[in-house]
């Protein structure tokens, strides 16, 4: 009988061991509390970062601006220095051309009198 008993003991005792206990509620809460405050860690992480990549893309505008207005101004410079070339090189042909006309006048002049004379 006190086999039984102490066989009762046992199998009460082995049942009991394997409940949820109390310590383990607390742990239990405890885990779950640090996991709320590991996603709230990586949530403000993730924010973060959001926040340097909208730097980063505002920054990358900036400098894309700053080439386009580098190109512009590349684009007038070109304009400007074909312009010059060209009024310097129009104003040296209209110079020849206006100094050389009293010459041809000069040379159409001898070439008459010449021919007067028989000389051509």
């Amino acid at each position: 009988m006190s086999l039984l008993f102490l066989l009762l003991l046992l199998v009460a005792s082995i049942t009991h061991a394997d409940a949820f206990t109390q310590e383990d509620r607390e742990m239990l809460r405890s885990t779950y509390i640090r996991v709320e405050k590991l996603e709230t860690k990586v949530e403000v992480g993730f924010q973060q970062i959001e926040k340097r990549f909208e730097q980063i893309d505002k920054r990358i505008e900036q400098v894309d601006k700053r080439i386009d207005m580098v190109i512009t101004f590349m684009a007038i410079l070109a304009g400007t220095f074909a312009t010059i070339t060209a009024v310097t090189i129009g104003f040296a042909i209209w110079d020849r051309r206006t100094m050389i006309r009293p010459f041809e006048d000069k040379d159409k002049e001898l070439a008459e009198l010449m021919k007067k004379y028989n000389m051509l």
